[in-house]
């Protein structure tokens, strides 16, 4: 699933491309995929797209007249940009034509379809009303992400990627941003001491920071089909050794989540 790291480097290299050009025809070619009706999807068709954004795991496209499009691209969805003439193909779930001849696409392969859009009038958030903190917003401060996790009977696995604590963190940011903070994913936020807490707190911004980075090195301005995790320190490497002291990468199941950590680096004590 794209994370925030993801769905940034689509969002900036995609503005580009798109921003400054009309719609010149709309189409939602998955029956489940449009989750709005009011506004129409066709209400978009003359209007300048003006921006993008990202908000956790979501990307907004804004439109002239107060108008803006959310997109999830869920598990498998991916944003595609191309001449508006090449035929579309049966992965195809939604398609944004613009003047310039291309189309901005929502391809989702394989069988299960859960990519979804929402047309948005202005002053209506849709999906994005109940998400938590952006960890890369000034409004993420120390005072704040302490106030959230403080006391909390959960694990610090669950609570990051709690799209209601915080925007934007999946599965494989979680395990990257809990083994720079040097935290066992097991652990529960209400054993957590004050420094352990700032480091958490600083170790979010730090991992997703560099993340960015990492994926803008290897895909510079272009679009991807595929998420890049090859820099990565634990998440995808169990049975691998750390990095760092060279202890095997183990693998364990939260929520039903694959997780991975480095038991000396994490100092994972499973009777914590």
């Amino acid at each position: 699933m794209p994370e925030l790291p993801d769905l940034e480097v689509i969002k900036d290299n995609l503005t580009p491309r798109t921003v400054g050009r009309a719609v010149r025809g709309v189409e939602s070619r998955f029956p489940a995929f449009l989750k709005t009706a009011d506004p129409p999807l066709s209400q978009l068709e003359g209007k300048e797209l003006v921006g993008i954004s990202r908000r956790g795991k979501y990307l907004q496209f804004y439109f002239e007249e107060n108008l803006s499009l959310v997109i999830h691209l869920m598990r498998w969805g991916w944003i595609w940009h191309g001449k508006s003439t090449y035929p579309p193909t049966r992965a195809t779930a939604f398609r944004l034509s613009l003047d310039d001849g291309n189309d901005v696409r929502v391809i989702e392969p394989g069988p299960q379809k859960l990519a979804r859009g929402w047309v948005l009038a202005a002053g209506d958030e849709g999906p994005l009303a109940g998400l938590g903190l952006e960890p890369l917003s000034e409004a993420f401060s120390l005072e704040k992400f302490a106030e959230l996790i403080s006391g909390r009977r959960r694990q610090l696995k669950k609570i990051l990627t709690d799209q209601k604590l915080i925007a934007g963190i999946g599965n494989a940011y979680a395990d990257e941003i809990l083994f720079s903070a040097r935290l066992s994913p097991i652990r529960y936020a209400h054993t957590l001491k004050a420094q352990e807490i700032e480091r958490l707190w600083e170790a979010i911004p730090k991992t997703l920071r560099w993340a960015i980075g990492e994926i803008k090195k290897r895909v510079g301005d272009a679009l991807f089909e595929q998420e890049v995790r090859d820099f990565l320190w634990v998440h995808g490497r169990a049975g691998k050794p750390c990095r760092v002291c060279g202890t095997q990468i183990e693998e364990i199941l939260i929520g039903g989540q694959r997780t991975d950590y480095c038991p000396r680096c994490q100092n994972v004590d499973r009777s914590v």
